[in-house]
């Protein structure tokens, strides 16, 4: 057999392959041999048809079935001979056969790159030491009231601004362009920063029982392409009027949020809490950092055919966001050509630190245990309220526990990383961990 490996770049391969007659007439033989035992002839007894009977009713049909299996056997048996692994099925091309003669083919495939990376260790980098604020401890505290408010009816004079209106609406658009809008029992804030105008303008002053008529018109930038540049007539009743009443920041307040014995356990629960927050988040950011200085140091090509899996993930992950957020991915108006090249560009990235992690995790020689698979699997679990075993099964069954794998093996070789980098300190100087 004669071979020719070709290396397009440094994962794309072609091969040239001739295999002589004398490997294929066995193959032929058997399959002539099998269509004769198999194939009904007028005229003859099954299996009994003279050889050159079956060839003028299957000759078509046998080369056909002979040509695809001699490519595959002796594709598969170069590959091996080879030591080449292909991300995906082979293209096969050229495909170039005689009776009796010789046959020639050629396949096309990626492969994983090979990668020589050393220069990961001691990498000079920011350390990045996070601080919480005594105003984000209260921004927080703010956002607990904000959560625990009660909405007080208001029943002795006219909306104010500040109110919460409940109120129900119709709106219309000009000449029935559109299918109207309409919503019961919606809190309206009068004068909030996110309420329209228009809405503040004429619910200011009106009792409840009272009807308002006017018309909202959206400027042509509005994030709601179905409202954007269009004018829309509302007819709106005031249900009742609420005024937001928030809770008192005092001992009392603090053992309603989760029982905390008082005020100041409970800031200081919000600063820990953030701080373990903020150093996860500084955590992720020196990692990026070190792959970011990894990656611009050492150049390499990626696999096409991983950019355009990967691509398809972030695409459906993009839609499946959208579903559960209750927004069918048709009715938006999005370019999808742009947003598939946007993805792409973040997929490339994607598969570029994936392989890079591959690489420097084999030369660590990183492994993940049986127990922390058991473990995450554990965790997803109870996040779930599923039993482990259920989530186990359906995780064996679509290829999640090799994810799950592959997610922490990268974890750990980001911390290895991370453990193995220089920081600097503001003066300049470098500190070894």
């Amino acid at each position: 057999m004669k071979i020719e490996v070709n290396e397009i770049n440094t994962c794309k391969r072609e091969m040239l392959i001739e295999v002589p007659p004398e490997s294929l007439k066995a193959d032929y033989d058997l399959l002539c041999q099998r269509y004769r035992r198999n194939a009904k002839v007028p005229g003859f007894r099954p299996g009994k048809a003279p050889l050159a009977v079956i060839l003028s009713h299957y000759k078509g049909a046998i080369r056909e079935d002979f040509l695809e299996n001699a490519v595959h056997k002796h594709l598969q048996e170069v590959l091996k001979a080879e030591n080449l692994d292909p991300l995906h099925n082979p293209a096969v091309q050229d495909i170039s056969y005689e009776d009796g003669g010789s046959l020639s083919f050629r396949a096309v495939f990626e492969v994983l790159p090979k990668l020589t990376i050393s220069n990961y260790k001691g990498l000079e980098i920011d350390r990045l030491t996070p601080e919480v604020k005594d105003e984000e401890v209260e921004a927080s505290l703010g956002q607990m009231q904000e959560r625990m408010a009660e909405y007080v009816p208001v029943e002795d004079r006219p909306v104010q601004r500040g109110d919460f209106v409940v109120i129900s609406y119709m709106g219309k658009f000009p000449e029935g362009s559109q299918a109207d809008l309409e919503s019961k029992d919606v809190y309206c804030e009068v004068g909030g920063a996110n309420t329209l105008r228009g809405f503040t303008e004429n619910l200011e002053g009106a009792v409840p029982g009272e009807s308002k008529t006017f018309t909202v018109s959206y400027e042509q930038n509005h994030p709601n392409r179905q409202l954007a540049g269009k004018e829309v007539q509302y007819q709106v009743l005031v249900h009742s009027i609420k005024h937001k009443k928030l809770p008192e920041l005092n001992e009392e307040f603090a053992k309603n949020v989760g029982s905390y014995s008082s005020l100041g356990e409970l800031r200081a629960k919000i600063r820990e809490d953030q701080k373990a927050s903020k150093s996860q988040a500084a955590k992720s950011d020196m990692q990026e950092k070190v792959l970011e200085i990894i990656l611009e140091q050492n150049s390499f090509e990626v696999p096409e055919v991983l950019v355009e899996r990967q691509t398809e993930n972030r695409l459906n992950d993009y839609i499946r966001a959208l579903i559960m957020q209750g927004v069918h991915p048709q009715t938006l108006d999005v370019n999808w050509s742009e947003m598939r090249q946007r993805q792409r560009q973040r997929a490339e990235h994607d598969v570029r630190v994936t392989l890079l992690l591959e690489h420097i995790a084999d030369l660590e020689q990183i492994e993940v245990s049986q127990g922390e698979l058991d473990e995450e699997i554990a965790k997803r679990a109870r996040e779930a309220k599923q039993s482990v075993e259920v989530v186990k099964s359906r995780l064996t069954k679509d290829g999640g526990t090799d994810r799950i794998k592959n997610r922490i093996r990268n974890q750990k070789t980001l911390e290895l990383l991370l453990s193995v980098a220089s920081f600097k300190n503001p003066q300049g100087m470098i500190i070894q961990p």
